[in-house]
């Protein structure tokens, strides 16, 4: 209509201010920009979501999109979630209990005391074994875990939960780790695996120092528990087992060497990746 009257003839036959008119159009095209700007950030973040196979939360969204030069803000991604129907995959936390007088193990004492950090890599390690069912049988995967980054620098999985199992981990993280003797230690449970003499003997010939969780407390090895906890729930192998052990054999490949160590963000490290963590020096920023 605009070609065909002008403006101002139309307002005075509508009976509205041309400044009223001037005013709305200025908002509604607000509105469409703003549409558009919400349609294409809530497509964005539906790529990451699926990117980060359904396990990020509106921050780790937040950061991935800041990291692809997006701008936004929390409360934009958290409605753009909503609209999608989008949710993480639900981490359970629990805040650590205090250190009580349990005595310790009468083989290794408890030398990491808790605390679950490094300033340099292959200076603390720990490691565990978790059960995993499959339609075959159960399988056991043993991991070793490096606290500077949390990356998972070894891992074995096997039908038998013997201390070999443990070693076989212990080697692979050896393979691909350079570290200087007795300046590396590395912690465990009381599992019988960790407390034979032949596990004992594998860590003093490798001038490694040994580390044991007090009897009773799981917490004392919560980095590793936490650590199977998220791959239980994130992989689904805790609920729906797969059909085979070598289709669980790959999904565990594939979940630890394809997404958890070169991929998935973690708070602790600032939001970046194990991967991306060594290979900056710690550096977050």
């Amino acid at each position: 209509m605009k070609a065909d009257h002008k403006i101002e003839l139309m307002c005075r036959v509508l009976k509205v201010s041309r400044s009223g008119f001037y005013d709305w159009r200025s908002r509604f095209v607000d509105r469409l920009k703003k549409s558009e700007y919400e349609s294409r950030l809530a497509e964005e973040v539906l790529a990451v979501y699926k990117e980060s196979r359904g396990t990020y939360g509106h921050r780790s969204i937040l950061e991935e999109l800041m990291k692809k030069d997006i701008v936004s803000s929390r409360r934009e991604v958290l409605k753009a979630m909503r609209n999608k129907g989008l949710k993480a995959t639900p981490q359970r936390s629990k805040p650590y209990p205090r250190l009580t007088d349990i005595p310790e193990h009468k083989t290794c004492k408890n030398r990491l005391r808790r605390q679950f950090s490094a300033k340099q890599p292959n200076r603390y390690w720990v490691g565990d074994i978790t059960y995993l069912w499959t339609g075959e049988g159960w399988l056991y995967l043993a991991t070793v875990l490096d606290l500077y980054s949390r990356m998972i620098v070894g891992w074995s999985i096997s039908d038998k939960p013997d201390t070999q199992l443990a070693i076989d981990a212990l080697k692979e993280a050896l393979a691909n780790r350079p570290y200087r003797k007795w300046r590396l230690m590395f912690h465990s449970d009381q599992g019988c695996q960790y407390t034979s003499n032949e596990m004992r003997q594998f860590l003093r010939d490798k001038s490694i120092l040994q580390s044991m969780s007090r009897r009773g407390q799981c917490w004392d090895n919560a980095a590793m528990e936490s650590f199977f906890g998220t791959l239980k729930q994130e992989t689904g192998l805790g609920k729906w087992p797969l059909d085979s052990a070598e289709e669980t054999k790959f999904a565990i490949f594939d979940w630890i060497e394809c997404w958890y160590n070169v991929k998935r963000r973690h708070s602790k490290l600032g939001y970046c990746s194990p991967a991306h963590f060594e290979a900056n020096k710690g550096r977050v920023a």
